[in-house]
């Protein structure tokens, strides 16, 4: 679907096929406007989502993404590096690490009376730097609009990282980027059938203008204003509910 091909199945759909001697009473710029409002009636429910990876430097908090990724409208959830993190192992124990920078050379070691004696410690040791010195990594996204040519996409990172490491991030592509061959099938069907929900009302608000009908040869001819905003509503709500079903499951917004 382009925006011309929506144009001529919207006024097919209202009843014009081009032949007819009732036309329909929308311009170019108003189908057009349907199909924006209907763009940001589904963004504003899903938006088109994308992965990236960003590469963290030791000591380094703030990050511009949109320098990195452009068209960056909202960070969902970020995995940081597994070894980020305020005891560093692997200068405890060289050698003797695993994938995940924890000493498994040295978990067979246990005495008589704590059989898991290695395991435990480590894990008390990480307990207790979360707790006391707060180690735990957290995220938060900024931005910032007041710079039309150049706003802010920034995400920081607490507390700064002890070394740098590959992180990925789930992020909301800004609306304006977003084309007509982005969307899947299914969302541009809800996103044609929105639109034209949208049509329904504009043309219905016209037509209501005329609560007399229009002066014909055979009599004045009615309109159908009342029963195009009230399809209008009908669809909407249908819509509604058809946007959550194709929805999802709703990821967790948490850092």
């Amino acid at each position: 679907m382009d925006i011309k091909g929506f144009r001529e199945w919207a006024r097919r759909k209202l009843g014009d096929d081009g032949k007819c001697t009732v036309k329909v009473e929308l311009t170019e710029d108003q189908f057009d406007q349907a199909l924006d409002d209907a763009k940001d009636w589904w963004n504003s429910h899903h938006g088109l989502h994308k992965e990236a990876q960003l590469n963290i430097a030791s000591g380094q908090s703030f990050y511009d993404l949109s320098a990195v990724t452009p068209g960056v409208d909202d960070v969902l959830k970020v995995w940081l590096p597994d070894r980020y993190q305020l005891l560093d192992f692997r200068g405890l124990y060289p050698g003797f690490l695993d994938v995940n920078g924890f000493p498994y050379g040295t978990l067979g070691l246990h005495s008589d009376n704590n059989p898991q004696g290695t395991l435990v410690q480590i894990m008390q040791n990480i307990s207790s730097a979360q707790r006391v010195f707060s180690s735990d990594p957290d995220w938060e996204f900024y931005s910032d609009n007041m710079d039309k040519l150049n706003p802010v996409r920034e995400l920081r990172i607490y507390p700064p990282p002890n070394d740098g490491g590959v992180a990925y991030y789930f992020y909301r592509v800004d609306p304006k980027d977003i084309k007509l061959h982005m969307y899947s099938q299914r969302d541009l069907w809800l996103i044609r059938e929105w639109a034209l929900a949208e049509c329904k009302y504009m043309l219905g608000r016209i037509r209501g203008k005329y609560t007399g009908g229009l002066p014909a040869a055979g009599g004045d001819r009615t309109l159908d204003g009342d029963t195009l905003l009230v399809e209008s509503r009908e669809d909407k709500d249908r819509l509604e509910q058809k946007i959550y079903e194709y929805g999802g499951p709703v990821l967790p917004l948490v850092g």
